[in-house]
This record gives structure tokens, C-alpha cells and sequence, in this order.
């Protein structure tokens, strides 16, 4: 039912049709991004996206529409230009979306571009339709069952199965069409006043000098390391004498608590230092000015890979093939077997990650 119903709203914004030689001919001045998906990881995944679509039209201006969670994300990234900000609450507030309609067609979009990779968004291909741009591109949504895409100026092939790295995943429909890069890092930049919020920080709870940093937290349950295993690593490298600085977010309490409490159940440990709760922006800028970091397969391990830091990845039941960071700074480690656990067959993969085998391979990155 909601595929009929979809295509039959999407006939109504049906935009003019468009060949890829014909929009390899295109010379647009504004062009309007949409993937307003929460996902901090795939955002970051996706930022290659960005790089290539400035270095196909290096003389358009670029604007990205995008979830409010993922503004810190993309806020100071080189290849865009501004920012649209959409909450998916403005569904319920005809006002409210009919304002933000508005403001992006205001701005006047020549081209629009819908990107998707393991997952089609209908509200983001009502929104690049939505635009007022007179031709609106993006990836197929036939495969996801949506039949939204209909009314695209031109469908992209795409997949709902991830069959080679999520940034290559992401690339793969623009490439389809001629819109390549031959850089695939990824970029998270923090801002000034996020550098300066990460340098107080530092300075308030260590000397001066070289540091070490961790996240112990997962979105996902499963990709959780035990908490007291991370508190031993933590032990062991602070007792070497350098200091570990522990970041959490809002969704870290539970494995924050952990840790903290098997750190203070070992009497005379050497301290390590809890950061207090801070934004994504302040938190890259922390992990960019760290010497090495430790984190779960999570959004703030593609944080760590967009930033540069030499960083050990845990992998339980996730391929890191797909999912670890480009670049040879991110050592991924992945669980080799997994261990019985009634709470389903994806948990049971982190706990066989043994403290030894991660305190040595973080102390061996380069």
C-alpha cells in the first residue's frame, strides 16, 4: 500500500527527464544535496559523495539538506556551501514543513541530487522533488520497494545490499553517471569554537603533552567491547605513564558506568581521565589531537578515520572489510568466534576479543 500511494503522490512532482549525457552537459549554479538519514557513520561514509559532486561542478554552490544529529558532521566540511536542516517532526506540522519547502526553494536549486546507499529514504526524494529544481537525480528506489523515484529526472542503479565498502557503496550510483573522485577519505572538520572547546577541556584535566584517547560506547549493543576489558587497556597504558582520555556520548551511559566501575574496583590504578559530555565537533577535535584512539565499530570510529588519528577498531559481528574507515590508519581487529549467547546470534562476537590481544595491538599501531 504505502509503495502505490507513494507513486501516486510522486506523479504529481513527476521533474523533466534527463539523460546522463545530458546532465554530464548540465552547468548548474546551486545544487541541492538531500540525505537527511541519522546515521552519524553513514554521513560521514557519505562525505566522499560531497567531494565528488564540487570536483564535477567545482563553480556550483552546494547545500545539503540533513538531519539535525549530523550537523556537526558536515558543518564545516569544504565541499558544501550550507546547510538545510530537516526534522522529521515537521511532518506533523504542516507549517513547519511548508516554511522549510519553502526556504529551499527560495535558495532556487538548478539540479538536486537524492543520495542513498544501503537504504532508500522516501522523505528525502519528496524533498529534493520538493526543491524547485528543474531536474532531480538519485538512486533507484525500485530495489527498496519505493516507487518514488519514478519522478526523478534521472534513476541511478542502486542496491540495498552492501557488496563492497560502505564509501564505495555511496559513490557507486554518482559513478554510474560520470560523477567520480579519486580521493575516498572521508572528512569531519571541527570548528574554531570546537577546537577551543576541546583545548579547554585538555587543559583542565591534563598537563601538557601527548595523550591517548578512547570511546568504550556503541549505538549497537552488539558491537559493545566489555566495558572492564576497555577499563584493563585503559590500566595498562596509563600505568606506562601516558595519559588516557575516556569520551562518551548521550547513548555511552550504560557502558560508561562500566567502565568507570571496574576502573575504580582496582585499587592504585593509575588515573585516566573522563571527559565531560561534549558535542561531535568537540569531540573530533579531542580524538584529532590524540596520539592513538580505541573505539567499537560505531559512528565516532568514522569520526576518528575522517580526523587522521591512528586508531584501533573493534569488530564483532560486522564486516570491517565494509565498514572500517579508509585509509591505513584504522587497524581494524575483528573477532575471530563467537561465543554462546542467549541474547541472539549477533552478540556472543565481542567478547572474545581478549584484553591482551587489544592492549598489544593498540600499542603496536603506528
Amino acid at each position: 500500500m504505502k509503495r502505490a500511494v507513494t507513486g501516486l503522490v510522486a506523479g504529481f512532482w513527476r521533474r523533466p527527464t534527463l539523460t546522463p549525457a545530458e546532465l554530464a552537459e548540465l552547468r548548474p549554479r546551486r545544487i541541492l544535496l538531500v540525505r537527511q538519514h541519522n546515521q552519524m557513520g553513514d554521513m560521514v561514509c557519505a562525505t566522499p559523495c560531497f567531494r565528488a559532486v564540487h570536483e564535477k561542478w567545482p563553480d556550483a554552490e552546494i547545500a545539503l539538506v540533513t538531519a539535525p544529529v549530523n550537523r556537526q558532521v558536515v558543518a564545516h566540511n569544504p565541499h558544501l556551501h550550507r546547510l538545510f536542516l530537516f526534522e522529521q517532526r515537521l511532518w506533523r506540522r504542516p507549517a513547519g514543513l511548508r516554511a522549510f519547502i519553502g526556504e529551499i526553494r527560495a535558495w532556487s536549486p538548478d539540479l538536486a541530487i537524492v543520495l542513498n546507499s544501503v537504504s532508500f529514504s522516501a522523505t528525502s526524494a519528496f524533498l529534493g522533488l520538493w526543491s524547485g529544481a528543474r531536474h532531480v537525480i538519485g538512486g533507484d528506489g525500485a530495489p527498496f520497494g519505493s516507487r518514488v523515484s519514478e519522478a526523478f529526472s534521472l534513476r541511478l542503479p542502486s542496491s540495498p545490499e552492501l557488496d563492497r565498502h560502505a564509501v564505495d557503496h555511496s559513490l557507486a550510483p554518482l559513478a554510474s553517471v560520470g560523477i567520480t573522485t579519486g580521493d575516498r577519505s572521508t572528512v569531519v572538520v571541527p570548528s574554531p569554537e570546537q577546537q577551543a572547546q576541546a583545548d579547554q577541556v585538555r587543559t583542565e584535566l591534563m598537563p601538557p603533552g601527548p595523550y591517548w584517547a578512547l570511546h568504550p560506547g556503541a549505538g549497537k549493543r552488539q558491537n559493545v567491547w566489555p566495558p572492564a576489558r576497555f577499563a584493563a587497556v585503559a590500566r595498562a597504558v596509563a600505568a606506562r605513564g601516558m595519559p588516557v582520555l575516556v569520551l562518551h556520548g548521550p547513548a555511552d551511559r550504560e557502558s560508561l558506568a562500566g567502565f568507570q566501575a571496574a576502573f575504580a574496583a582496582e585499587a592504585g590504578a593509575a588515573p585516566v581521565l573522563v571527559a565531560p559530555p561534549l558535542p561531535v565537533g568537540a569531540g573530533a577535535a579531542l580524538i584529532a589531537g590524540a596520539e592513538r584512539f580505541l573505539c567499537n565499530d560505531t559512528g565516532v570510529m568514522h569520526v576518528a578515520g575522517a580526523v587522521g588519528t591512528p586508531t584501533l577498531a573493534l569488530f564483532g559481528p560486522t564486516d570491517p572489510e565494509l565498514w572500517s574507515p579508509p585509509g591505513d590508519h584504522v587497524v581494524a581487529l575483528k573477532a575471530a568466534e563467537r561465543q554462546a549467547d542467549q541474547r541472539g546470534d549477533e552478540f556472543g562476537w565481542m567478547e572474545s576479543l581478549d584484553t591482551e590481544t587489544v592492549l598489544q595491538a593498540w600499542l603496536d599501531l603506528v
